[in-house]
């Protein structure tokens, strides 16, 4: 993939996702989840789960910062204080996350996670791998780890799944980070109604 056909994609993946998310209404749909509030909170806690101890958060992909905001709150019910940042490729879904978390307007970043570098490195950070080109997925993690992650941080990959594809066996995450040799510290699961719709992988970061 070529840089135009690569700018190509990512812009092509931006109109789609600001097209589904803004047509929605409530704030966890905008998140790009189809499903109910319950269901979104079983899904997406996992998440905030693999948080152990205070810190800075970085969402990549925060969309209308509604993960964000509800880290905050399910971390704060263990007495564990985190500073929230987020960054969307998308400035609409952007400044949906700056109204939702007006104290922390200025945490919220736009900018594409292939290419974007922080002011600063995070304690926790939260991806997906669907977020760039098949091919450039390892590397991907890599930069993630060098560029995102302070040293001794998490990196949290998430890999979400609808209820029709529950039936699959593989997590692709699985396959991948196994297939590049990366060491995952252990896996978070989120279960709905028997079905494992949520995997997060969390990676330790010892490569500085």
């Amino acid at each position: 993939m070529n840089d135009a056909e690569l700018e190509n994609w990512f812009a092509a993946n931006q109109h789609l996702l600001e097209s589904a998310y803004l047509a929605e209404q409530e704030p966890w749909k905008q998140s790009g989840f189809s499903g109910s509030q319950d269901r979104w909170v079983i899904c997406r806690k996992p998440i905030a789960a693999c948080i152990d101890q205070p810190g800075c958060f970085l969402d990549i992909g925060c969309a209308n910062g509604y993960l964000l905001e509800c880290s905050v709150k399910w971390l704060a019910e263990r007495a564990v204080d985190v500073i929230p940042y987020g960054l969307d490729i998308s400035p609409s879904l952007a400044n949906l996350a700056k109204q939702r978390l007006p104290d922390f307007a200025s945490h919220i970043f736009v900018g594409n996670s292939w290419t974007w570098t922080p002011p600063f490195q995070f304690d926790f950070v939260r991806t997906e791998l669907i977020y760039v080109p098949e091919e450039l997925r390892e590397a991907y993690v890599e930069r993630s780890l060098q560029i995102f992650v302070k040293p001794g941080g998490k990196l949290l990959i998430a890999e979400y799944r609808s209820r029709k594809d529950a039936h699959l066996k593989q997590w692709m995450l699985n396959e991948c980070l196994q297939q590049w040799n990366i060491s995952v510290e252990h896996y978070q699961s989120g279960v709905y109604q028997g079905q494992e719709l949520t995997r997060v992988a969390v990676i330790k970061n010892s490569l500085h």
